[in-house]
């Protein structure tokens, strides 16, 4: 199944300040603008070519395309501008924010989204990178990163809301949604002791291949959370299409895979936000994936 995508916007269509700062910031206009599909964020991802033959990437939202994202894109900000110069993240060049619109023009990388449904070779290339990442990201280098069991906590604890709706559950979760609800409450304890910045938002499309560099991209969700959180989150986009490498049997493992869950099982019921038309169906899959991944380490 194909990843929730949010509706782009063409480059040529935002506010001609955001136009004028991208080419301020490049020093010659841009004569090319090629919009890129994929992932969640609505709004401008496009790859950009100068007059002068600069590349760039910006990545640009207004609160009218959705009211959360411009918050989204500050965090990225500060979360590229706190991991600092790393080949597994993006070279930041300048940033935008007048209070409604917020961009961020970053280097363009040359390069190409791992397959999905994942392939091996690309898996265990990848799985390594990150390992280099989240060691260099234990403690985080942004000691002021929102606690991802603090902001996260809402959509975490869902398995109440679930409970309370009276939701339709995969018959194996009918009359354990307690034993659940109990489990991601474990999670959500364990998350709250985390020192390591985790870019929390790992699949197939927020990730650049190049001949020599791994590239985690999109770090708008980044907060403090324990170091295996991470290969966690890969680990569900993969687990349907590839061999990988066991993970610690830790009840706060199994009770953050629960808490996932919880959390896309239950949004997968409400309407679509605005500007992501897709993501009911993607959330309700991920769930069933994350749920399976549960009942395989309870058995």
């Amino acid at each position: 199944m194909a990843h929730a995508a949010g509706v782009r916007l063409p480059f040529e269509e935002v506010p001609a300040g955001v136009r004028a700062w991208v080419e301020r910031a490049l020093g010659s206009v841009v004569v090319s603008a090629t919009t890129q599909q994929g992932g969640f964020s609505p709004g401008v991802a496009a790859r950009l070519v100068t007059a002068s033959g600069r590349r760039a990437f910006v990545k640009t939202v207004g609160t009218s395309l959705n009211p959360k994202t411009p918050t989204l894109f500050r965090n990225e900000i500060a979360a590229i501008q706190g991991v600092g110069p790393l080949p597994t993240a993006p070279a930041l060049y300048d940033v935008y924010d007048d209070g409604d619109w917020v961009g961020l023009l970053l280097e363009d990388i040359e390069g190409w989204l791992p397959s999905h449904p994942w392939e091996q070779h690309e898996a265990d290339r990848v799985l390594e990178a990150l390992a280099e990442l989240t060691a260099a990201l234990d403690p985080s280098p942004w000691p002021d990163a929102p606690l991802a069991a603090v902001r996260s906590e809402e959509f975490l604890s869902r398995w109440d809301n679930v409970i309370a709706d009276g939701l339709d559950v995969p018959d194996w979760v009918a009359g354990r949604e307690d034993e659940l609800a109990e489990l991601a409450r474990i999670g959500l304890r364990a998350l709250a002791g985390g020192k390591a910045l985790s870019h929390w938002d790992l699949r197939a499309d927020n990730i650049i291949l190049t001949d020599d560099r791994v590239v985690f991209i999109d770090w708008a969700h980044a907060a403090l959370a324990p170091p295996w959180t991470d290969e966690v989150i890969l680990q569900a986009d993969m687990r349907e299409s590839v061999t990988l490498p066991p993970l610690s049997g830790d009840v706060a493992i199994t009770g953050f895979l629960a808490a996932v869950a919880g959390g896309l099982w239950w949004g997968a019921f409400q309407p679509a936000p605005p500007g992501l038309p897709t993501i009911r169906p993607w959330q309700r899959k991920h769930a069933l994936i994350h749920l399976d991944w549960v009942r395989e380490r309870l058995a």
